[in-house]
């Protein structure tokens, strides 16, 4: 094609001034630059204007191209590029997506298993190629064929076309932030399409969302998933000096057993570390690896995570490592008492690393084992009695003794081992051990629900952690709530004694307040029998209401005002049992003696120990929080500029010169993330195998599909279509039906009365006085 010849013709896509009109915008991006086109424009434009145009860059090139075929109605693609000597490109080539055409070989195959995808290729010869001119220092034109073979697209379908299909860096930070809350890829585009005004202005579908969801985790899996995970961890240790993780590896250098705790749950354990709890859950990661939380409960009576580990098996090594690394995460300090489900692996591992721990069967666990394995009418509620029994070991016995009569158990095979491990569960042998007033590992599957609304069986472990994080932050947010409404909400006083109540009121948390408050309730059922004075103490004797076989006594001490009771309520759970505050009433107290107030449960368990801040207040902010930050900005900005015509051209302009200015800066902080990128550590480690588990088998549908059997002869390997008896039935039965429609157009039949054939066609049998040879009626 000759050159054209007419004045030159050059579109600068950042003058202010240039013309466009506003509905009939098009928009495209580079790098986050907008640039606007009207369809005037490119709809005068001749072929003397486009010989004419000079680029300083390919990409302005590739941009204009890109919006004439936008405005068109048809689709580009990259086809020829060539490159001198020194690999430098001197010429491009861009060609209409319809260009050339399908090999021969694949319209031609015959076995083909799946639909062959639609012709998109029809020989469309229009073609756009730029130069470089030395002597300019410019790219000029040298090849511009604007004529097609095909029919354009549409203006509303132009959306539909592969060229003009593109996720904004915008949209894609947006995804990530939306990702990162758990919200799902479907929910993001339905948001997208509502922000940008509908699905012809968002510019992608929502497979191509899907596509860069799938391409950004497998850039995030480059180095492999374990050691995306451990990096991760590695960056958190290094915004937390306290944060805490560990790993091993197997034999083939795959990643075995992780665990780790950062510095808030090191504290929560300095402080609450009496008591803890830890159970395994399932199905949380895509490698089926066991999730073990070890939690506890703190002053405010909430669930606290004080670490986890992902296990590679639920044997007693294993468990063995993860309280080790555990112990050695929380400076070697020891719970007075730990509860578990009962797991064999656990119990050995327990009394390997804490032999002089109290170790606790879960209630629930043994209720349940109880009412599966004894198949007696009303004993799993005297069973239940007998466990939750507040007396001594000897009523205990005899109340076992009893039961054991009643129900005729003596030589019962559950019964006799249960009753072996009384010790673990029997409360009448756990009294006067702490364990704050929990008896179940009730809070461990309470966790596990919670997470399951985090953590999904399909996730990496580098998606895992995150989640896993997203979780520990919501539950420490409640907490700081709970703290907000112990401080600044004081409760209401509902009983008579004011005084008491209201110092407990300044001592305990909400939560705590409110458990004391029940027992200053319950104290009205007590009153005294006797006192007795034994120089610097006193023993209150106490009876109850309606019981007075029952008697408590309760030690007063003159000069500490300390109290100890034969419930032992104190030392179990931590708040004064109701006899004390019997004691009290006695006394003419006014406070709560301080021997009687476990800092645990008070105002200031946490006060005293230095909570650790994070850099990220320094400055050292991730991309993700700046995002957060300048979106919530300019949300309100957008707002009040949409208010007038006035206001939003004067955005849209500034808008523009700082897209161009933090455009720059973006490189430059592009190629330091890159190089930082390479200088991080390499663990070296696989990615973990696919455990098998003893806990949850998930379906099992799958894995263990019941035999079909045949609804006609019963038996296994057919269904009543392929039946050996049912099909040679239905063949005679079909038989008989054409020899009647023969019979009764010849009218006769040989050697046959004139019967019914209904009696024996019902019963599928052929009458006898049928033949297969009809005679012909000529």
């Amino acid at each position: 094609m000759d050159k054209g010849k007419g004045k030159e013709f050059i579109i600068d896509l950042n003058d202010e001034n240039f013309d466009y009109q506003y509905d009939s915008i098009v928009k495209t991006e580079s790098d986050e630059v907008a640039i606007l086109v009207s369809n005037k424009i490119f709809n005068d434009l001749t072929l003397e204007y486009v010989w004419k145009m000079e680029f300083s860059l390919v990409k302005e090139a590739k941009e204009f191209y890109n919006l004439f075929a936008k405005v068109t109605g048809f689709s580009v693609r990259k086809d020829d590029v060539k490159r001198d000597k020194n690999q430098n490109i001197v010429s491009r080539k861009w060609v209409c997506l319809k260009e050339g055409y399908r090999h021969k070989v694949c319209l031609e195959n015959e076995n083909r298993k799946q639909e062959p995808k639609a012709v998109t290729r029809v020989g469309c010869e229009t073609t756009f190629r730029i130069g470089f001119n030395k002597q300019m220092n410019k790219w000029v034109v040298k090849e511009f064929m604007a004529d097609h073979n095909h029919p354009l697209v549409e203006q509303k379908n132009v959306q539909f076309l592969r060229s003009h299909r593109v996720i904004k860096n915008a949209d894609k930070a947006q995804l990530n932030a939306m990702r990162g809350v758990g919200i799902g890829t479907s929910q993001i585009m339905d948001y997208m399409v509502q922000q940008s005004g509908g699905y012809n202005n968002v510019g992608f579908t929502k497979k191509d969302l899907y596509n860069h969801v799938d391409a950004d985790r497998r850039v995030h899996l480059r180095d492999g998933d374990a050691e995306g995970a451990l990096a991760y961890l590695c960056g958190k240790s290094e915004m937390d000096p306290s944060f805490y993780y560990k790993y091993n590896v197997d034999e083939d250098n795959h990643l075995a057993n992780l665990f780790w705790a950062d510095s808030t749950s090191k504290l929560d354990y300095s402080c609450f570390g009496d008591v803890l709890v830890f159970d395994t859950t399932y199905r949380t990661n895509a490698y089926n690896k066991p999730l073990v939380i070890l939690v506890g409960i703190n002053h405010h009576h909430q669930t606290i995570v004080f670490g986890c580990a992902l296990l590679v098996d639920e044997s007693v090594s294993t468990y063995t490592w993860v309280l080790e690394t555990f112990l050695d995460a929380i400076n070697n300090k020891k719970p007075l008492s730990v509860i578990t489900d009962g797991d064999k692996a656990m119990r050995k591992a327990i009394r390997r690393i804490f032999p002089y721990s109290c170790h606790r069967l879960c209630a629930w666990h043994i209720q349940r084992n109880a009412f599966t394995n004894v198949h007696v009418k009303d004993f799993t509620n005297h069973f239940s009695k007998c466990m939750f029994m507040e007396d001594t070991v000897e009523e205990f016995e005899c109340a076992w003794n009893d039961m054991l009569e009643m129900f005729n158990l003596h030589g019962h095979k559950w019964v006799t081992d249960i009753y072996a491990k009384r010790s673990r569960w029997a409360e009448a042998y756990l009294r006067g051990h702490f364990f704050a007033g929990m008896k179940s590992t009730q809070r461990c599957e309470s966790m596990n629900a919670y997470l399951n609304r985090f953590l999904k069986t399909r996730l990496k472990l580098f998606e895992f952690v995150k989640h896993f994080d997203r979780a520990l932050s919501r539950i420490r947010h409640n907490e700081a709530k709970a703290k907000f409404e112990s401080h600044h909400s004081p409760t209401v006083l509902t009983t008579k004694l004011y005084a008491l109540e209201k110092y407990a009121g300044t001592v305990f948390t909400r939560q705590s307040f409110l458990k004391f408050r029940d027992e200053m309730k319950n104290a009205e059922l007590f009153f005294p029998v006797s006192t007795e004075n034994h120089g610097g103490y006193r023993v209150h004797t106490l009876t109850k209401f309606r019981s007075p076989d029952k008697i408590w006594k309760v030690c007063y001490g003159n000069s500490d005002r300390s109290m100890k009771c034969t419930c032992m309520m104190f030392e179990s759970v931590g708040f004064p049992c109701p006899h004390m505050i019997v004691v009290m009433k006695i006394e003419h107290l006014k406070e709560i003696p301080e021997t009687c107030i476990m800092k645990r449960w008070s105002k200031l368990a946490k006060e005293t120990v230095q909570v650790h801040h994070d850099n990220e207040s320094q400055g050292d902010a991730t991309n993700s929080i700046r995002y957060g930050a300048l979106s919530s900005m300019c949300s309100r900005m957008s707002y009040f500029a949409s208010q007038s015509e006035k206001a939003f051209k004067e955005a849209r302009c500034e808008i523009q010169r700082l897209i161009c200015q933090m455009e720059e800066l973006c490189k430059n902080s592009v190629e330091e993330s890159e190089q930082e990128d390479l200088k991080a550590i390499k663990h070296h480690v696989r990615d973990p195998i696919i455990v098998k588990t003893k806990g949850n088998p998930g379906n099992l549908k799958d894995k263990f599909k019941k035999p079909r059997h045949c609804g006609k002869c019963k038996k296994v390997g057919h269904t009543v279509r392929k039946c050996p008896e049912f099909v040679n039935t239905h063949n005679a039965f079909i038989n008989i039906e054409d020899s009647i429609e023969d019979m009764t157009t010849l009218g006769t039949f040989q050697n046959g009365p004139e019967t019914s054939l209904n009696d024996s066609w019902l019963g599928l049998h052929p009458p006898n006085y049928f033949t297969n040879q009809v005679r012909v009626i000529e």
